[in-house]
C-alpha cells in the first residue's frame, strides 16, 4: 500500500470507532500494521500489531514453556545416533519424501514453490503426518513396546499418502515447518530422505510471525518474550539434529543467502535431493499450483531482498528478541563455510 490508500486508512480506523467482533478487530489492526509498514511509518505499525497480538491473548489459549523444554528434552534424550542405528534394519530405502523445515515465516514456502517447479517434483504443502507418528512412537514408548515394528510401519504409511498425492513424481515434498520437531524420527524411519532447514535472521524470523494472524494456532506467536523461548527451544533442537543426523541427509540453506544467489542455492539443493538442473526453477513465481500458507503472494513474486534486515525499523520495539541476536551472530559464523555449489 502507498499514501495514496489514505482513503481505505481513514474507512479502517472509522470501523475502529464502532463496536466489532473480536476476529474482525483483530484482523483489521493487522491490516493496519501492513499499511503503516509499507508506508514506512514503523513506530504506527508496531503499535497496530501489538494490539492485534494483544486482543488475540483474549481467546484464552495460553504457551506453556515448560512442556515444550520437557518435549525437546525428550526428543534430545530418545532420537541420538545409537537410536538411529538400531532403526537401520526396519528404515525404508524410499528418496521419495524431501522435507522442508524451520520456523514459520523462514522460507519454506518459498523454497517449496522454487523445488515444486522442476518437473520431477510435487509439492504437496503441509502434512500433518507426522504429529501424529510422534504421538504414536511416544505412547508406543510409553508402554515399553519401543520402537520394535513402528518405524517400519510408519513409513510405509507415509509412503502410501504421498504416492497417492503426488502420481509418478520422483520427489515429494512435506513442507511442514513444524517438523523440525520429528527430524529424528523421520531420519530413523526414511534415512535416504532429504530434510531442508530453512534458516532466517532469528529476530526477522520472530517479528515476521508477530506481523501475521495465525488465528492463534500458534500459541507463543502472540507475545515476544514467548517467541523468544519458542525460538531457543527451536535452536536447542536444530542443533541436536545437526550433530547426529548425517549431512548427506540435512541441508541447511540461510534465507538471506538463497535471496543474494537464487541460482546457486537452487543448484545445490537440487544436487542434495538428487536431481538435475532445471532452469523452471528460477521461475517459480509463474509455477501454477495451490499455494494455502501465509506465503501465498510472496511465492508469485520474483525474488527480492525486501525482508532481509527489516527487523531494524523495529530495533527500538524488539525487547525480549534482543537476546536472539546472539543466535544471528553464531548462525553468520557457521554459514561462512556454506558456499553454494556452482555449476
Amino acid at each position: 500500500m502507498t499514501l495514496d490508500d489514505a482513503g481505505w486508512l481513514q474507512g479502517a480506523q472509522a470501523l475502529l470507532t464502532k463496536p466489532l467482533p473480536l476476529a474482525d478487530e483483530i484482523s483489521l489492526r493487522f491490516a493496519l500494521g501492513k499499511y503503516f509498514d509499507d508506508v514506512g511509518q514503523y513506530d504506527d505499525a508496531f503499535s497496530s500489531y501489538r494490539q492485534a497480538n494483544e486482543l488475540s491473548k483474549r481467546y484464552g489459549t495460553r504457551y506453556d514453556r515448560a512442556k515444550l523444554t520437557a518435549r525437546i528434552d525428550r526428543a534430545i534424550g530418545t532420537f541420538d545416533a545409537p537410536f538411529i542405528r538400531r532403526c537401520q534394519s526396519e528404515a525404508s530405502p524410499s528418496e521419495l519424501p524431501v522435507f522442508i523445515v524451520g520456523m514459520p515465516r523462514s522460507g519454506t514456502s518459498l523454497v517449496e514453490q522454487i523445488l515444486a517447479s522442476h518437473p520431477a517434483v510435487f509439492g504437496a504443502g503441509e502434512l500433518k503426518f507426522w504429529d501424529g507418528a510422534f504421538a504414536a512412537f511416544e505412547s508406543a514408548a510409553a508402554r515399553g513396546n519401543g520402537a520394535a515394528g513402528l518405524i517400519e510401519g510408519l513409513a510405509g504409511e507415509f509412503l502410501g499418502q504421498l504416492r497417492a498425492l503426488a502420481g509418478s513424481a520422483l520427489r515429494v515434498i512435506d513442507k511442514m515447518p513444524a517438523n523440525f520437531r520429528y527430524a529424528g524420527l523421520i531420519h530413523a524411519a526414511l534415512p535416504r530422505a532429504r530434510i531442508i532447514h530453512m534458516q532466517r535472521h532469528p529476530v526477522d524470523t520472530c517479528l515476521s510471525i508477530y506481523f501475521h494472524n495465525f488465528l492463534n494456532r500458534g500459541t507463543y506467536a502472540n507475545d515476544l518474550s514467548n517467541l523468544a523461548h519458542y525460538y531457543a527451544e527451536y535452536v536447542r533442537l536444530t542443533d541436536h539434529w545437526r550433530a547426529v543426523v548425517p549431512a548427506a541427509a540435512l541441508l541447511q540453506v540461510p534465507y538471506e543467502g538463497l535471496i543474494e544467489d537464487q541460482e546457486g542455492w537452487t543448484r545445490r539443493m537440487l544436487d542434495f535431493i538428487g536431481l538435475p538442473w532445471d532452469p523452471r526453477c528460477l521461475e517459480f513465481h509463474q509455477t501454477d499450483r495451490v499455494v494455502i500458507t501465509a506465503s501465498k503472494w510472496q511465492v508469485r513474486q520474483k525474488i527480492n531482498s525486501g525482508a532481509a534486515g527489516r527487523w531494524r525499523h523495529y530495533e527500538k520495539h524488539i525487547g525480549p528478541l534482543r537476546e536472539l541476536l546472539a543466535f544471528a551472530a553464531a548462525r553468520d559464523g557457521a554459514q561462512g563455510a556454506l558456499a553454494p555449489l556452482q555449476a
